[in-house]
Parts: C-alpha cells; sequence; structure tokens
C-alpha cells in the first residue's frame, strides 16, 4: 500500500474518484455529496491539488484504490464545524477520504487511515475530520481506527456532524 501526492495532471482522475464516489452513495440512497453530482465541489478539489494537499491511494498490485485530501489551512466549513477548537497547532483537516466501491470491505480504508497517520506523523500533531452524526457505521470505522469522538458540531442548515481527531 502506499500514499501518492496527486499532481496537477492528474486532477481529471481524482475529480473522477469524487464523482464515482458521489454516484455510490446515490445509490445507497445517501444524498451526502450530491453537489458533486450537479458539477459544484464545496470543498474545491482540485485547488487542493494543486497546493499538494491530496493523495492517490494504491493497493499492493498498484491499483488506484481510494483518496484523500489533507488540508493544511482550515477551510471556511473546518473553521465552522471547528470553531470551539484550537486553530493555532500545526493539524491537518482530512476530506474526501474515498475507498472506491470496487475496493470497499477489502480493509482498505483502515489502510489508508493508517498510511496517513504514518505520513504526517511527527509533521502534525492532530489529523481531524467529520462525518454526518446520523452515520453510525463511518462513526464506528473511524473510531475502530484509532480517532476520538471529541465533539459535534452544526452546519449552517443545522446538519449535525461528528468530530474526530487522532494525535500523531
Amino acid at each position: 500500500m502506499k500514499l501518492k501526492q496527486v499532481m496537477v495532471e492528474e486532477t481529471k482522475t481524482a475529480m473522477f474518484l469524487l464523482q464515482e464516489s458521489a454516484e455510490w452513495l446515490k445509490a445507497t440512497g445517501s444524498d451526502q455529496w450530491s453537489e458533486v453530482l450537479q458539477g459544484k465541489d464545496k470543498h474545491r478539489l482540485a485547488d487542493a491539488v494543486a497546493r499538494g494537499e491530496v493523495f492517490f491511494f494504491y493497493n499492493n498490485e498498484n491499483q488506484l484504490a481510494g483518496m484523500a485530501a489533507a488540508w493544511k489551512t482550515p477551510t471556511e466549513w473546518d473553521r465552522l464545524l471547528w470553531k470551539n477548537f484550537d486553530f493555532s497547532q500545526e493539524v491537518r483537516y482530512l476530506h474526501r477520504v474515498i475507498i472506491r466501491p470496487i475496493y470497499r470491505g477489502k480493509s482498505y480504508g483502515t489502510q489508508l487511515i493508517s498510511a496517513l497517520k504514518l505520513k504526517f506523523s511527527g509533521n502534525v500533531v492532530e489529523l481531524r475530520l467529520d462525518c454526518l452524526a446520523n452515520n453510525q457505521k463511518l462513526i464506528q470505522f473511524y473510531e475502530e481506527n484509532g480517532f476520538t469522538n471529541i465533539g459535534s458540531s452544526n452546519d449552517s442548515k443545522g446538519n449535525k456532524f461528528e468530530l474526530f481527531s487522532i494525535k500523531v
């Protein structure tokens, strides 16, 4: 398993993975990331690629199994959800953590999280992420992979999100 920083010329592939995941979510009955299917990306993944903050995740057969973005600077979204937490320390905000649908259920998610922890170990104090409060499966996944649920917060529409942190 390996992480590789996404290069600008690979932006279309990153956007494809994002759309593929949004379509999978829709097929499961979730409207999460539905804006992506309308051609919008509120987290501006292409900009994150240009900043060197997006990573492809390859399995042992060198197949593209997933990706994750690790923002160095908190986005407006992060500032809203994490408003009661310290922004002065060196952290990374994880977004668009994706395992491609064909690779789900094969422990790649755990391996991706492990690779991210290793990548940023010694470089940052912690990794932060959020997920919808009603997504019990994802909450359990993050907890099983060493993240601590440190509270909840609401977005501007009143949707509740759980906040997770892990020291690295």
